[in-house]
């Protein structure tokens, strides 16, 4: 049945290329079932055009000839043409934990050191092989191992090696609030001494004169502009990631354009994600983002993050219905960048697990973060919500919690 599907899409198609891959994995169902397959592209590299790299169409392409297989699956791809379409191959990766990747070196490539760096880091380890040749196998080596070495991170990666082992558990991450001391040009940010992602909840402040300026408001009143916060953040030692929550949806574009802009400047070598409160379908209301320009934005903006749409609360008054899911997974079907729901502890009930698991199924990139405040009830009121959403999937679901909140589980989870 998977290779018919294969043939079937391929109709209308005059490529011999793809028919000669469906007919090559039709006879190693056939004959070498348990074999693992390197399905590659056809590549050129020319010095005269060095931006020449793989291509999102390419990449989704590959997905659908082999998605369907059970193989596991380590695809070539040429080394010095990989960088540049890193956010294709990280998207590719997150579709199966069967896919691998194979570096490899042209034997007259220039290969970058730092290249091969950027792409370990923002893998699991086993998730990446190298076939190149010295002295670039060697100088690689040599820094890979350097436990002390600068890393930089893809912000639309996964949390997945930086803040959790791969397979691990999505409870060993942590959100942290920064402390605002000052306001406006003298603010400085400083941080709990802790890994973890890093909440900035962000409006807009009107200028009498220029465009209108992210900021980030503070518990206590103190705010700080966006830009300036991010660049104090960058110089940060330790593991920690982004998570922007636009609180005001003029803010959204605004926002996106300060990631994309420090992001040039290489400001921005974290995972980031962007979510907020949306608007949409059978939760439509007033004075939140739209869901459609939440995604709209993204896309047009800044695409390289992790969307994290949520609920208004003003919808849940009988929990997450099934009106209010089939709506947000049809708002977020075919997202190309991955996706965290967040779901309020205090809200959910007895179909906590049913919730959760049909949020996963969206997409293999698709992950739930659960969110609770001290202000929403004692740990006791969302403990059995909080142990059902984590009975489901471990690794891809996380816990927004106060520090107090957080011990408790894991004492919980400990003891279960």
């Amino acid at each position: 049945m998977q290779i018919r599907k294969c043939k079937r899409g391929q109709q209308g198609s005059t490529r011999p290329v793809s028919l000669i891959l469906c007919r090559f994995l039709a006879l190693v169902q056939e004959k070498y079932p348990d074999a693992t397959l390197s399905p590659g592209w056809t590549t050129l590299y020319v010095p005269l055009f060095p931006n020449s790299t793989y291509t999102r169409a390419m990449v989704e392409k590959m997905q659908t000839l082999v998605g369907a297989l059970p193989q596991r699956i380590t695809f070539p791809v040429r080394a010095v043409m990989a960088r540049a379409a890193w956010p294709h191959f990280s998207w590719l990766l997150g579709q199966s934990d069967r896919y691998s990747l194979t570096l490899w070196q042209g034997a007259s490539d220039p290969v970058s050191v730092d290249d091969l760096l950027y792409i370990r880091d923002n893998c699991a380890i086993h998730q990446i092989y190298y076939d190149l040749f010295e002295p670039v196998l060697s100088q690689f080596k040599q820094l890979a191992m350097n436990a002390t070495r600068k890393r930089s991170y893809y912000t639309g990666g996964s949390l997945i090696p930086l803040l959790q082992p791969p397979r691990g558990d999505g409870l060993s991450v942590m959100w942290l609030v920064p402390d605002i001391q000052g306001n406006g040009t003298t603010a400085t940010v400083q941080l709990p001494d802790k890994d973890g992602m890093i909440l900035l909840n962000v409006g807009l402040q009107e200028l009498t004169a220029g465009d209108p300026m992210p900021i980030v408001h503070a518990p206590g009143g103190p705010v700080l502009t966006l830009e300036s916060c991010l660049l104090q953040l960058a110089t940060h030692p330790g593991r920690w990631g982004i998570h922007l929550h636009i609180s005001e949806p003029t803010a959204l574009r605004p926002s996106l354009a300060v990631l994309a802009h420090l992001s040039t400047l290489g400001h921005l070598p974290r995972p980031v994600w962007v979510g907020a409160t949306v608007s949409h379908g059978s939760f439509v209301v007033p004075g939140h983002v739209a869901g459609k320009e939440l995604l709209t934005a993204v896309a047009e903006v800044f695409p390289h993050v992790t969307v994290a749409p949520g609920w208004p609360e003003e919808v849940l008054g009988s929990g997450y219905g099934e009106q209010l899911l089939m709506d947000m997974l049809e708002l977020c079907q075919g997202l190309w960048q991955p996706v965290s729901f967040q779901l309020q502890a205090g809200l959910l009930d007895q179909s906590t697990a049913g919730v959760v698991a049909r949020l996963l199924a969206a997409s293999p990139q698709a992950t739930v973060t659960v969110k609770h405040s001290s202000t929403g009830g004692y740990y006791t009121s969302v403990r059995t919500v909080l142990l059902a959403a984590r009975a489901v999937d471990r690794t891809r679901v996380y816990y927004r919690l106060p520090q107090s909140y957080r011990k408790d589980l894991l004492a919980d989870v400990g003891r279960n």
